[in-house]
């Protein structure tokens, strides 16, 4: 039987453990009892408090429909206000709530932390070239060298990012990387690390392997960990707010939003060349062709998208995992996303997809409320 898509909005009790640790001052919800009132979605603790909650009824309906109508066997879309960190939109498909759940390998959206722990080395740019062959579909021991006799092909770390090439990164990595300055990064990023959000959720798995062939492969994003949809949209909103690690939040506060910004993740100057870099994803990279209408026109005139794609398939039973997470407008960020759908080798439709959809409610809704 077909999953239904479900408004997560906290794990069952059996998904807490053993991932999930109490945490002072974190929440958490009964999802069996989340609905509407007075125009608010609000859910009790486990004690039967009752909570109001950030999410917006309308941006709730359209993810819940754009992710029934992408038919993946598990899949998620979270949506996130960079300026406040409000969650605006939940939702999940499948037998688990796969935002909050570490349930995907993170693919070459982990190359965004790749990238920012390059450029905060200083040793790199986006000019910086790098020559290559092969790696498409899996890097090997032969492949992790310079070879002018094999290597064919040459880009930019910055093009490179916006069109996936995994030798790129791999190398780099090796270069001018340590396992410890990947992990280190990925964490302050929100993976491999606690996500500052107000309920229980469980922290993303993380493996950055010391060999030289498994940290070039992880570097790449090849099976280094899981990651949830919830991480990936920290990692993104953080990238938004110039290297700020703004935290999320899904329980509704009283009074107006106090500054509670959690140090920098990441140099400004880092996080604005890495804006730049995501938008090659949407002008001519992996996402060119989505963001774009058949006659080449963009979908979202007059305005730049970052973003960052994700295709990896594996596990048991085998699934196709496509992600796509970023922001909009990227030079003015007001809104994050992180999509994540889990298919069959042969699929119905792609995380980039979703998220232009997604992206696309959201902009209609703004307009209609100005």
């Amino acid at each position: 039987m077909r999953a239904a898509v479900f408004l997560s909005l906290c794990l069952v009790s059996e998904l807490l453990t053993p991932q999930v640790e109490a945490a002072p001052g974190r929440v958490s919800l009964d999802l069996r009892r989340a609905h509407l009132a007075r125009g608010k979605y609000v859910a009790p603790t486990r004690d039967g408090e009752p909570k109001r909650l950030t999410l917006d009824p309308r941006l709730q309906a359209s993810a819940e429909k754009i992710l029934k109508r992408a038919r993946p066997h598990e899949g998620a879309i979270v949506l996130s206000d960079v300026r406040t960190g409000k969650i605006l939109a939940w939702a999940s498909r499948g037998p688990q709530d796969a935002v909050a759940t570490p349930m995907a390998p993170s693919a070459s959206v982990f190359k965004v932390v790749t990238a920012a722990a390059l450029l905060e080395s200083q040793k790199v740019s986006p000019m910086t070239r790098q020559c290559y062959s092969g790696g498409e579909h899996g890097i090997e021991q032969e492949d992790l060298y310079d070879d002018r006799s094999r290597d064919d092909r040459c880009t930019t770390l910055g093009d490179a990012l916006g069109h996936s090439v995994n030798l790129v990164f791999a190398r780099m990595a090796l270069k001018h990387l340590t396992p410890e300055d990947l992990r280190e990064t990925a964490e302050q990023l929100g993976i491999g690390e606690e996500i500052p959000i107000n309920i229980q959720v469980p922290r993303s798995q993380l493996r950055i392997p010391e060999d030289e062939l498994g940290f070039a492969r992880a570097a790449a994003g090849f099976w280094n960990g899981k990651m949830s949809a919830l991480s990936a949209l920290f990692l993104m909103h953080t990238v938004a707010n110039r290297g700020e690690r703004v935290p999320l939040s899904i329980l509704e506060e009283d009074g107006p939003p106090s500054d509670r910004a959690l140090g920098r993740a990441l140099r400004i100057s880092t996080a604005n060349t890495l804006i730049r870099m995501l938008e090659v994803t949407t002008r001519r990279g992996t996402s060119a062709k989505v963001f774009h209408d058949e006659n080449g026109r963009k979908v979202f005139p007059g305005m730049h998208v970052a973003g960052k794609t994700g295709t990896l398939i594996g596990g048991k039973p085998t699934r196709m995992f496509s992600w796509f997470a970023g922001f909009a407008p990227s030079r003015s960020p007001r809104v994050a996303i992180s999509v994540m759908l889990a298919n069959d080798v042969k699929w119905w439709t792609k995380g980039n997809m979703v998220a232009r959809e997604m992206l696309e409610a959201y902009f209609e809704h703004e307009k209609s409320r100005h």
